[in-house]
């Protein structure tokens, strides 16, 4: 199963109007198999784009923890220096 044609996939548009107008086109030979090429490379599509979403949600988190690990710093060395 594929993720919602409806959202976004900059990606992927051209490989989900393909696999729309083929539902469209082969209403019936769609449960046999027909349009099953298109959703295989649909398919890859989106996990590319999941991999290149998870890398930079890594890289955002990655970068926030080296942010806050800075700042507890600073306010360990504040509370450190006022004792």
């Amino acid at each position: 199963m594929h993720s919602p044609l409806f959202k976004d996939h900059p990606q992927c548009e051209d490989l989900v109007k393909l696999l729309v107008e083929c539902h469209e086109n082969h209403s019936v030979a769609k449960f046999w198999g027909k349009c099953n090429e298109i959703k295989a490379e649909l398919d890859y599509c989106f996990m590319q784009e999941k991999i290149k979403r998870r890398d930079a949600n890594l890289k955002k988190a990655r970068d926030f923890d080296a942010k806050f690990e800075a700042y507890q710093a600073r306010v360990k060395a504040a509370e450190s220096k006022k004792e």
